[in-house]
């Protein structure tokens, strides 16, 4: 299961990016964004998850059920991080 801030660190070691800041251009998201991704308080919406998944050459739909269920988690909702863990390795 891949977590937001392991694909931010994967993008910026593929890519060679410096910063985070970097990191929110090339992904067209704000610097907050990616600051919320890294800090555990908001999660990459599904769009992008499929983005980042191609970027990085990984299997969108587990990219995506990854990021449904760390939303799952934070909403305290074990029924859908039981769901979403199915499709995540």
């Amino acid at each position: 299961m891949y977590k937001s801030m392991q694909l931010i660190d994967m993008l910026r070691k593929k890519y060679r990016l410096r910063s985070d800041n970097t990191v929110a251009k090339k992904l067209g998201v704000s610097r907050s964004a990616v600051s919320r991704y890294r800090n555990q308080t908001g999660s990459i919406d599904d769009r992008l998850a499929v983005e980042i998944a191609e970027m990085l050459a990984l299997d969108p739909f587990e990219v995506l059920a990854s990021m449904r269920c760390e939303r799952a988690a934070r909403n305290n909702s074990p029924t859908d991080i039981n769901f979403w863990r199915k499709y995540t390795a």
